[in-house]
């Protein structure tokens, strides 16, 4: 595969593709509303064409720019953004979705050390977000984070969206992951599926 990293490249792989095509110049600006002066300057290399435009003809003829995998960092900080963006809505359920979900991933890349986001804005995310790098790390690494802070009031996330009883509590108590219940969060082992 050929690495894209020019504006004459792009342009020498758009014009292998298009003709690999039987297209025309013509034919493929037609099919992208562009007109037929902008696919030969993407074909000549011009480096200043609308990268829009470019991005979209690049995509009809099947030329995909690869971009790197993201670190354990990268989707614990986009996490942390994206949460802070959430609560800020008034959407605590999307918010704690977004913060298992990042959960799940990043224990899937086995990361063997996370440093502390950006705060979510809520005393409560930080702490799951902190209770959950633990949780992720256990066992891959012997560097456990050492940021976050225990809440002062037992916190249980599933009550943010729905009534619980008292007998529900309690089972949520025993089935806490320990990471978990060590910053006063109560959530069960099976809504996480990360254990």
């Amino acid at each position: 595969m050929k690495i894209i990293d020019s504006a004459q490249a792009l342009g020498q792989a758009s014009r292998g593709a298009r003709i690999a095509l039987g297209l025309t110049q013509q034919a493929l600006a037609e099919s992208n509303g562009l007109s037929r002066k902008f696919i030969g300057e993407l074909e000549s290399g011009k480096g200043s064409i609308e990268l829009g435009s470019a991005l979209k003809v690049a995509k009809s003829l099947g030329i995909i720019w690869g971009a790197p995998d993201p670190t354990p960092q990268m989707v614990l900080d986009k996490a942390a953004r994206d949460i802070a963006e959430e609560l800020s809505a008034g959407d605590r359920e999307f918010a704690l979705r977004l913060a298992m979900d990042a959960l799940k991933y990043l224990k899937t890349m086995k990361p063997e050390r996370l440093k502390k986001p950006r705060p979510t804005g809520s005393e409560q995310f930080d702490a799951l977000l902190a209770a959950g790098a633990r949780l992720v790390i256990e066992g891959s690494s012997p560097h456990m984070p050492r940021w976050g802070k225990k809440l002062s009031a037992a916190w249980f996330p599933g009550s943010d969206t729905r009534n619980m009883g008292e007998a529900f509590r309690r089972l949520t108590i025993k089935r806490t992951p320990k990471m978990f219940a060590d910053f006063n969060i109560y959530i069960k082992d099976n809504s996480l599926e990360i254990t």
